[in-house]
């Protein structure tokens, strides 16, 4: 079974970027909830006007959505293959899901947690603004509180089973990087 691997962190922490760099470099195929739920924003469609909706209000959407899109792809993923997870573990009950799927599928996994000072969540939002969600502050500090108040027990839940390393996400890509091929070629 190959390993599978997870980033979490803030908002604007890296988790995208560094996903995408871990995939290519151990040749795994990603996963990104982000991406995946901004194809269905557009698409127009009664789903991605209600996701669009709670996105620009900062807020998370349910796990259930989240679970059913992860254990879609999971479940159809070879064992053969890995795979690099973006913004999947988006709080306790969907970390607990993982948990127990991957678990029950016989796949070793690992989650990095990008940590990041609010200040640049901030900072890397307003200077992204891949939208306009993003160069609003208002909604940049909502989405701040819900990630404390679900996602941290998340990446508290992953690091009470011994699954989740935490990783600098304040350095230079390049070193955040670093930080996790350090440990993802031990596992793979």
């Amino acid at each position: 079974m190959k390993h599978l691997f997870f980033l979490v962190g803030k908002p604007a922490s890296g988790k995208e970027t560094q996903s995408r760099l871990l995939a290519e470099k151990v040749g795994f195929k990603m996963f990104s909830t982000g991406a995946r739920f901004r194809e269905i924003i557009a698409s127009g469609s009664q789903l991605g006007a209600k996701i669009k909706g709670d996105y620009e209000k900062g807020l998370l959407m349910p796990a259930w959505v989240a679970d059913y899109m992860f254990e879609d792809f999971i479940f159809n993923l070879p064992p053969e293959e890995g795979a690099v997870f973006e913004g999947s573990g988006r709080d306790r009950e969907q970390a607990e899901t993982i948990d127990r799927v991957c678990t029950w599928l016989g796949r070793p996994y690992t989650v990095f947690n990008l940590e990041v000072k609010d200040e640049t969540v901030l900072a890397r939002s307003m200077a992204r603004g891949r939208d306009s969600i993003d160069k609003n502050e208002e909604a940049i500090k909502s989405r701040l509180s819900e990630y404390a108040r679900l996602t941290h027990p998340a990446i508290q839940y992953f690091h009470s089973i011994g699954n989740c390393v935490d990783v600098d996400g304040e350095k230079t890509p390049e070193e955040v990087f670093s930080q996790m091929m350090d440990v993802a070629s031990k596992k793979i």
